[in-house]
């Protein structure tokens, strides 16, 4: 029977392949709802595996069936497939070739995992005791998301499976914030509740000469700033993280010229949905009385972002205890902390028990601690084949017997 650590070495022995793989996703990123030279590279080498692949799923999206045993699938792993805009300052011979577009949140080191756990579980497939579903999903780091596309387009649910869903759903993130080689999984409420905003600060223009005739908008949206992130500490609860983020700030078109109105963007995150509600209530009342009193009024838009994603409890357990086949068990950590970030495989956990877990790329002095959405994020290539192996090792354990 293959162990662990054979799986672990045989994706080793993947790893000039899979790198080479990951340099060209690099060097030719897409941003969501683009992804067709990447998906056509994803759909031709599930192809070579011999598996049954589905293309323009939600637009860009690939579905890969292996079918290892009759009786419907077992296990569906995911990934994200697509870029940021986002201009790269690495100086990488694999730098992005595409002007302001590139991986800063490592879906291309996502994607390439999966088709290294792809060929690991091809490999054995006589072993296995149920199909596996490979689902490559476009547009996750562009809301709406590409995850209920997906579902709506039947990802889940393959026709020559005859309908029958996945029993669980793993999907895996590069983090930064671990220690590289590290696993990290959190059971139950895993990530943070979102909503992104747009706000405008509307007052009097005017000349700069007559500060008594105009309502300066830019100074409110300053006191703004300054007194949510005061707010933010005062809500904020151990191991609950609470974000009340400015993302930009736009007003004004001349050096002598009081605009009329600011423009604010930012984000509102809260580990649980009722704690989020609140924070957005606490944050209105802030704006009412900052604007208010000085003349001014204020708009607000909100834009819904994903829902928290929720981690099977068995199954997390059953995931810490594959990857400690593979790393060891000193290098898998239970979180108690709920991350700040969102995922839309949130909606995949929605319909199917699922495990989303980080995989640690943080080893500073190698130039790797720099965060997701960095311009100068990037990660050991060794991962690959870690998070290969650890995928292909928990597909398999969460197998029924």
């Amino acid at each position: 029977m293959t162990t662990a650590a054979d799986l672990l070495a045989e994706a080793r022995g993947l790893l000039p392949e899979l790198a080479s793989l990951r340099r060209d996703l690099h060097r030719h990123p897409e941003l969501g709802g683009q992804e067709r030279r990447t998906a056509a590279l994803i759909a031709e080498r599930l192809q070579r595996l011999g598996l049954e692949v589905r293309t323009g799923v939600a637009g860009t999206g690939v579905v890969g069936l292996l079918h290892a045993r009759a009786g419907g699938p077992a296990i569906a792993l995911r990934a994200d497939i697509d870029a940021l805009p986002v201009e790269e300052s690495n100086e990488v011979p694999y730098r992005s070739a595409v002007p302001g577009v590139s991986h800063a949140c490592g879906h291309d080191g996502h994607t390439v995992i999966q088709l290294g756990a792809a060929e690991l579980l091809c490999r054995h497939a006589a072993e296995l005791s149920g199909s596996v579903l490979f689902l490559f999903q476009p547009s996750e780091d562009t809301l709406p998301g590409g995850a209920l596309a997906m579902i709506r387009d039947g990802a889940l649910r393959a026709p020559s499976l005859h309908g029958v869903a996945p029993r669980g759903i793993l999907s895996l993130h590069l983090n930064p914030g671990f220690p590289q080689g590290t696993v990290a999984v959190k059971e139950g409420w895993a990530t943070a509740s979102s909503l992104g905003f747009r706000m405008r600060i509307i007052g009097r223009g005017g000349h700069v000469a007559e500060p008594s005739e105009v309502v300066n908008p830019l100074l409110l949206a300053a006191r703004l700033i300054e007194e949510a992130e005061a707010l933010r500490r005062e809500m904020a609860r151990e191991a609950e993280p609470l974000i009340l983020a400015f993302a930009s700030v736009h007003g004004g078109t001349a050096a002598n010229v009081i605009p009329e109105t600011v423009e604010l963007s930012g984000s509102l995150r809260a580990p649980t949905p009722e704690l989020l509600a609140d924070a957005l209530e606490r944050f209105q009342e802030l704006a009412r009385a900052v604007s208010e009193p000085a003349g001014a009024r204020f708009e607000l838009e909100l834009e819904e972002g994903y829902p928290p994603v929720f981690n099977d409890p068995g199954l997390t357990a059953r995931l810490r205890e594959a990857a400690a086949a593979v790393v060891g068990a000193d290098r898998v950590a239970a979180l108690q902390r709920v991350l700040a970030t969102g995922d839309d495989v949130a909606y995949f956990h929605q319909r199917v028990p699922g495990v989303y877990w980080q995989l640690g790329t943080g080893d500073p002095e190698r130039g790797f601690g720099h965060p997701l959405h960095s311009p100068r994020f990037d990660f050991d290539e060794e991962l690959l084949a870690l998070g290969a192996a650890i995928q292909a090792r928990a597909a398999w354990e969460l197998m029924p017997v």
